[in-house]
């Protein structure tokens, strides 16, 4: 496990969580054990951006319990739905060399994308490329106020927080990371119940990610299909190399995604992340895959 994280990790959704434990393998990480943990329905409300936390009773318990399982357990990185965070690439015309500087850069950036005010938000940032004064920005935000709050009560619970970032991408870390160098275009879905994330990278470099969520207006189908003719007009991309597709990876799913993107369509299973992955788990590829992207370089 190349980055020097906990091994614990923790995938939240409003309705509950997953914990890995994971240890070093032969080749890929090995799951030493992960146990799933149910919330209260009210655990969480919806919120611009972020889901607000309005039980925190409901996720104290839940932890309490997972510390009596878990044994010695104390640090922790979280992983969250790609929905509760804003994932923007944006270009721009300078960025400053002093953090503080860059920062107010960034945070200025998203006041024309974003309908919450940028400092409700606690926002992170990598430097994609540079171009004289100019570059271009993978940015993360998430409603602070909810990071802060999640934070206090795993805190509470004798847990330190070490990073918090999405599912989708540690996802992508995972995959990518076996991938080796390319300059490929390369498409990445991930589905769940309710949402679904459309990225494409060049090579190692992201040039295209967004998550929605899903109605009951249109079809999952219907929403391929508007990606794709998105994706055809805004990067002039017919097809390619590859597709790989986490979460809800149903042959229809991946019917669709072989016809709109005109390539070979790839379902991310946990067996090729991981070397060992108890025999009790089923249904959590694409969290659990997610856990081992933690520790990519």
């Amino acid at each position: 496990m190349a980055r020097s994280f906990p091994p614990d990790v923790l995938v939240l959704d409003s309705d509950g969580f997953v914990h890995a434990r994971l240890a070093r393998g032969a080749k890929n990480p090995r799951i030493v054990n992960a146990k799933a943990y149910r919330l209260a329905a009210d655990t969480f409300t919806p919120a611009m951006v972020t889901p607000q936390l309005a039980n925190e009773g409901s996720l104290t318990e839940a932890l309490r319990r997972l510390k009596m399982d878990a044994g010695k357990l104390d640090r922790v990185s979280v992983l969250l739905p790609d929905s509760w965070f804003r994932i923007n690439i944006v270009d721009l015309p300078s960025l400053p060399s002093r953090p503080n500087d860059a920062m107010d850069v960034v945070r200025w950036s998203l006041k024309r994308t974003l309908p919450t005010p940028p400092d409700q938000l606690r926002v992170a940032y990598s430097v994609l490329s540079r171009s004289g004064e100019s570059a271009k920005v993978l940015v993360l935000s998430a409603l602070d106020a909810t990071l802060a709050q999640l934070e206090r009560v795993f805190t509470a619970a004798g847990l330190d927080v070490i990073m918090i970032e999405p599912v989708g991408l540690n996802i992508w870390n995972a995959v990518a990371v076996r991938e080796g160098d390319t300059s490929a275009n390369r498409l990445f879905v991930y589905v769940r119940d309710d949402e679904f994330t459309t990225a494409v990278f060049r090579g190692a470099e992201p040039l295209f990610i967004r998550s929605r969520n899903l109605s009951h207006d249109r079809t999952l189908a219907q929403e391929i299909r508007l990606s794709a003719s998105y994706l055809r007009d805004a990067l002039a991309a017919e097809s390619f190399a590859a597709c790989h597709v986490a979460g809800r990876t149903a042959p229809d799913v991946q019917a669709v995604l072989a016809e709109e993107f005109n390539t070979q369509v790839r379902p991310v299973a946990l067996r090729d992340y991981a070397d060992d992955v108890p025999a009790d788990l089923s249904g959590l590829d694409a969290e659990l895959t997610a856990c081992t992207g933690v520790f990519t370089a």
